[in-house]
């Protein structure tokens, strides 16, 4: 984190963000996991906001759904999650591509049922930005504040890099995923072989049959037979394919 007297500014004249930007995204993208790129993106930006102000970050889960906000203050997570729940608001307008935003929630007609929830939080402006890679929107970032918050056009480079960070660490997550996955599998298929003197393909299907009567996934059924020498249900039943 850079000192005060050497941090931009992200209200009034625009900064020239180039220094602070290459140097944050190259922490989001060192970053262990995604979660660790989320938390990284709001405690930077946060750092640069003044005191009246806070960020947070919701990221798309599975099936598209927006998970539990990451925010830097109380306040934010509440608004997002009151948005997430009322069907409504700039951050769901973010999280379908949209950049979004509002000098006063409180009198919003846009998002009536926002003007509670941003009163009692204290934060009526918000900037809204989809966290959009090209390809897809992986998520929403989000600046309130009580008063001004820096524009769209400062934030939207800010937005941009923590997209393609978070994207990027996300693709290596699942990547290991996939390789211990093939690793548990093939671990598995060895046990079979050993045990029934069956093939590869004979071993597999025993897998994949016994992951879709049990509705668990290929990779947890494996790890099951690795760890307990077991075939899981009744291995005569597939084709032994010898």
């Amino acid at each position: 984190m850079l000192p005060a007297t050497t941090r931009p500014r992200l209200l009034g004249t625009r900064p020239d963000l180039d220094g602070w930007l290459a140097a944050a995204a190259g922490r989001w993208h060192a970053a262990d996991d995604a979660d660790g790129v989320v938390h990284a993106v709001v405690g930077d930006l946060a750092a640069l906001l003044p005191a009246d102000a806070a960020v947070s970050v919701v990221v798309r889960g599975t099936g598209r759904r927006p998970r539990d906000p990451v925010a830097s203050a109380p306040g934010a997570a509440t608004l997002d999650a009151a948005q997430v729940a009322g069907g409504q608001g700039p951050l769901l307008e973010a999280l379908g591509g949209t950049p979004a935003g509002s000098a006063d929630l409180l009198q919003d007609p846009r998002w009536p049922r926002l003007a509670c929830t941003a009163a009692a939080t204290a934060l009526p402006t918000a900037t809204c930005l989809p966290l959009d890679t090209g390809r897809e929107v992986l998520g929403a970032l989000s600046v309130y504040a009580t008063g001004e918050v820096p524009e769209r056009a400062t934030l939207a480079p800010v937005a941009v890099h923590a997209a393609l960070a978070l994207r990027s660490v996300q693709r290596i997550e699942h990547l290991a995923v996939a390789l211990a996955s093939r690793d548990v599998i093939g671990q598995a298929k060895g046990v079979l072989m050993e045990r029934y003197r069956i093939t590869a393909e004979a071993a597999f299907g025993i897998l994949t049959r016994a992951s879709q009567d049990t509705h668990r996934k290929v990779r947890d059924v494996a790890a099951l037979v690795t760890e307990t020498g077991e075939a899981p249900g009744d291995p005569r039943s597939a084709d032994d394919g010898r």
